[in-house]
């Protein structure tokens, strides 16, 4: 069988539009790759689209006609895409979940029944909704009493594809990627207060953040890949059972981002730990042999603050075989297993899905799920559900550990408001 060849930023699979198969994925693929060329988007940017924006965005509408699988064969369906989709054979159980939801969106209860009337002004397909309010869902409130602020809050992302529309034909393109980044991020918030832990010092495990299109594919993928890093980690040092004193320290990265919350730090804080550890795999000895490789969190030679003794860190891959990295890991106890973490990355008028299980170390594999393009005013009610569905896994998997959490300090507090 002919090798297939190396995979490119324009030729990674993305999962299915509903209703429709999935582009045929790479089977080989050393490190994950964006799912769309950034001269794509270049052209979009010497070409802007010109077209009248209408007044009632019509939202999902491009495949309403389109035949209904049968179950059984969109089951087979889903199997033969998910063998060949990179990284699948590595999943752990919330990673394939999300694969199989994103698959089957057009196909599955996404909603709760009683929120179709919520709905009425907006094109959406009948399928979307559960068939009872004893039909289980995806997206949903899991306050019946604040059922209107969660529909609200899902209303706001489906009209943010129309918003970025108005934005970028109004010649402000670079506004933007913030504009979607403050939308999703609003999300994440009711999230947290629907999900009971918007009042407590969490440990995150979903990120946003805004991508520099003035840098290069590779760099683009790696600042990704490093930020998801970067979650998985503080997840890892948080679980374990000799944790860390400092875990919860984040006065070396105050300042760095201005209005940053607490969980934003926290991430930021791993973030400068694995790009450390990265620069020193890179960087050769004097005797031409790499460096061997930091702990996270250890202190430079000229660090005088004291640290208490402990077993080593989470493993990290840079500069470690598979079985160091074994062997190393063994020697780690959590409190439980880490989980999946999710990140929702902005380029431009594109969002990208990424997973990462953090409970395999730093050599776990990094999988982009899909894109969202929020320039596509037919995609409007997807965008928004494809987001939706990744925030609230991630909100369901904390609501789960709230008593892990002690409550945020007034001032934390206050500035958590403020961000």
């Amino acid at each position: 069988m002919e090798t297939p060849p190396s995979p490119s930023l324009s030729n990674t699979p993305r999962p299915r539009l509903a209703r429709t198969s999935l582009v045929s994925p790479q089977n080989t693929i050393t490190e994950p790759q964006m799912p769309v060329s950034i001269k794509q988007e270049e052209e979009e940017d010497r070409h802007p689209v010109t077209e009248t924006i209408d007044l009632f965005d019509q939202g999902y509408e491009s495949s309403v006609d389109a035949p209904v699988t049968a179950a059984a064969d969109l089951r087979l369906e889903l199997e033969q895409e998910k063998r060949s989709y990179p990284g699948a054979s590595t999943w752990a159980d919330e990673e394939e979940k999300l694969f199989e939801i994103l698959f089957q969106r057009a196909d599955i209860p996404l909603l709760p029944a009683h929120w179709h009337v919520d709905f009425r002004g907006i094109p959406v397909v009948d399928s979307i909704f559960s068939a009872g309010d004893g039909v289980p869902s995806i997206i949903y409130s899991r306050s019946m009493k604040k059922e209107f602020q969660a529909t609200m809050a899902l209303i706001r992302l489906i009209d943010l594809t129309s918003s970025v529309r108005t934005t970028v034909q109004s010649g402000l393109r670079k506004k933007a990627t913030q504009l979607i980044k403050r939308c999703i991020d609003k999300y994440i918030a009711w999230a947290a207060e629907d999900g009971g832990y918007s009042h407590l010092k969490i440990v995150p495990n979903i990120t946003t953040a805004v991508m520099d299109a003035e840098l290069g594919e590779k760099d683009i993928t790696s600042t990704m890949k490093n930020r998801m890093r970067a979650l998985a980690m503080a997840q890892r040092e948080f679980l374990r059972v000799d944790r860390d004193d400092s875990f919860w320290d984040v006065s070396e990265v105050e300042g760095g981002e201005k209005g940053a919350d607490f969980s934003t730090l926290i991430v930021e804080k791993y973030l400068k730990r694995v790009e450390e550890l990265s620069e020193s795999a890179k960087a050769p000895s004097r005797n031409g042999s790499r460096q061997g490789t930091p702990r996270p969190g250890s202190p430079s030679r000229d660090d005088t603050t004291p640290t208490r003794r402990r077993s080593p860190p989470s493993p990290i891959s840079n500069g470690l075989t598979p079985d160091e990295q074994q062997s190393t890991r063994g020697q780690i106890k959590y409190r439980y297993k880490p989980p999946v973490v999710y990140g929702l990355f902005i380029l431009r008028t594109s969002v990208f899905l990424l997973t990462v299980d953090s409970a395999k170390g730093d050599s776990a594999y990094v999988s982009f799920h899909v894109d969202m393009h929020f320039m596509d005013r037919h995609q409007s009610v997807w965008n928004a559900l494809t987001a939706a569905i990744a925030v609230c896994l991630a909100r369901d998997q904390l609501s789960e550990r709230t008593d892990e959490f002690e409550e945020l300090s007034a001032s934390a507090e206050e500035s958590e408001s403020e961000a």
